[in-house]
């Protein structure tokens, strides 16, 4: 059975205060654009307004300078508490005939459009399975998630985010293999080795 995404959603999780790195990790050039605007322009490629912010830490800045117009803004009161809070955030401003959504994060900038596209079109074979990314032997998000699983995502408590759901629905996953998926950035090292991986074209 296939399905299409016209009520499929995406959430991007950009509260956190990138720590690691001593300044918001969203607001970092990537191609003439912000990380967290990277990710929004090729989210709304895909699914044009259905796209679901979810601010936090700074976010009076970052709603500043990156371009919030055409998505769902939400600021996470709570985001101090862990990932948590804002993924239950972003499930929480889904409307009631969200079929999916499809969960992001703004420090994936090699999860470009075509990557996003593919878990879409894997989905829809099965869309009552999850579509989650594959690498390294291991599975994570970008991840797809049909609306029979939103209990559970609301469920997730403190720094335990969606990946902890793919483990314990192992079963239930279509694992899609997305290297780029691997390569995320916490600290001013990872972003330098990242802009050397995309400048040499590997």
């Amino acid at each position: 059975m296939t399905r299409d995404f016209e009520n499929v959603y995406a959430i991007i999780l950009a509260a956190g205060a990138s720590r690691r790195l001593g300044n918001p990790k969203q607001l970092l050039e990537w191609r003439g654009r912000t990380l967290l605007g990277n990710t929004i322009e090729n989210a709304r490629s895909l699914l044009n307004e259905r796209v679901i912010v979810v601010l936090g830490s700074q976010a009076e800045t970052i709603q500043e300078k990156v371009g919030l117009g055409g998505v769902i803004a939400v600021v996470n009161p709570d985001w101090q508490t862990g990932i948590a809070s804002s993924i239950q955030a972003g499930i929480d401003s889904l409307p009631v005939n969200a079929d999916g959504v499809l969960m992001l994060l703004s420090d994936q900038p090699l999860v470009g459009y075509r990557a996003m596209q593919n878990l879409l079109t894997q989905w829809q074979i099965e869309p009552s399975r999850i579509a989650a990314s594959q690498y390294h032997d291991t599975v994570g998000v970008p991840a797809l998630f049909p609306s029979t699983f939103f209990g559970a995502l609301r469920s997730l408590q403190g720094d335990r985010g969606a990946k902890r759901l793919l483990l314990q629905f192992e079963d239930k996953l279509q694992k899609i293999p997305l290297p780029e998926a691997e390569l995320d950035i916490d600290t001013r090292e990872d972003f330098d080795h990242l802009s050397g991986h995309y400048d040499a074209g590997e």
